[in-house]
């Protein structure tokens, strides 16, 4: 059956009498005026969810309010923005540097990057000519000056607007496709390696990928705290510097961004990021009833909060200025 029209007032007796959750005066009707009752009530309801009753109706936690899931809200919406802003930041320094290594890598830029011969010479000709064309077509499409000025007055686009203008997802598949001394550079300056001291490629894709995913979930106005993917963590040497649940558990969340983010992040950055997500995670603490407090938490894939100490413990530096001889 579809859903009778209701009035602001009319959602609050609702919520009320059915629902069971507290929402009455101005302060309570202006959260749900703000936000709607989709975003608000259908969006962060679960940490407040008990069981469902005999007509298959959600029960909630004796004491629930309106307030309650605006908290956990201004969360997710907070988080949302402060994450976004270390992605964007992680994401255009590998773009950059992942162009100048491809470049030096091929002669200094003679081969360019719409050559074949400008890639692995191990990975499939078909997927290299496909990749090829997909960054032309997304780059000539662009509406940046910058691009339509090189496209109206040079013969070729340089690799660093390429890499700047092309998708996050093909980007990735450029750096994949990449000879190995790129990878191999990229990996070197954030250390990325297994536990035996290789570059661990697989870790190297697979970050970028996880990022991409939480960079567009951000981007999207989509809810953050919950976002998970089953079976696809890559435990790498950060896990293994935690409790050993974490590496029993295949599930990525945003605690995996959080890790990843420690290669890609400079020093002063990432204990900035740890710092921030563990302030709000407090200050959540103090807001909401623990049982709701630790369902988001658990959804973030945190074990423990004191776990955010254990990321900062080893914090390192980024030898930037090593780069050009890696």
């Amino acid at each position: 059956m579809d859903k009778d029209f209701l009035t602001y007032n009319q959602q609050m007796k609702h919520l009320r009498n059915d629902k069971h959750i507290s929402c009455k005066g101005t302060t309570d009707k202006k959260v749900l005026c703000r936000y709607g009752y989709f975003n608000l009530v259908n969006g962060y309801k679960d940490p407040f969810v008990t069981g469902r009753d005999s007509n298959g109706n959600h029960k909630y936690y004796s004491g629930t309010n309106i307030q309650h899931l605006n908290a956990v809200k201004d969360f997710d919406d907070t988080l949302r923005m402060f994450l976004l802003k270390f992605i964007v930041r992680a994401e255009e320094e590998v773009r950059t540097f992942s162009a100048y290594k491809f470049d030096e890598i091929n002669q200094r830029g003679k081969i360019s990057w719409f050559e074949v011969n400008a890639f692995d010479p191990e990975a499939e000709i078909k997927k290299v000519i496909a990749l090829i064309s997909k960054a032309y077509t997304e780059i000539s499409k662009s509406q940046a000056d910058y691009v339509r000025f090189y496209m109206d007055h040079h013969k070729v686009i340089p690799t660093w607007i390429l890499v700047k203008v092309i998708n996050f997802s093909t980007f990735i598949d450029f750096v994949d496709n990449s000879k190995p001394k790129v990878k191999n550079a990229i990996c070197k300056l954030y250390s990325i390696k297994d536990g035996r001291g290789y570059y661990d490629y697989r870790l190297l894709i697979g970050s970028l990928h996880w990022m991409r995913q939480v960079r567009n979930s951000c981007a999207h106005n989509e809810r953050i705290y919950t976002l998970s993917r089953k079976n696809k963590r890559i435990a790498g040497t950060y896990f293994k510097r935690l409790p050993e649940s974490y590496q029993r558990d295949r599930t990525q969340t945003i605690f995996d961004l959080l890790i990843y983010l420690k290669y890609y992040l400079s020093k002063e950055d990432y204990i900035e990021l740890i710092n921030g997500v563990d302030r709000m995670m407090r200050e959540l603490q103090a807001t909401i009833p623990d049982s709701a407090f630790e369902y988001v938490r658990s959804k973030m894939g945190i074990k423990d909060l004191s776990h955010f100490s254990t990321l900062l413990s080893d914090a390192k530096e980024i030898e930037y200025n090593k780069f050009e001889q890696m």
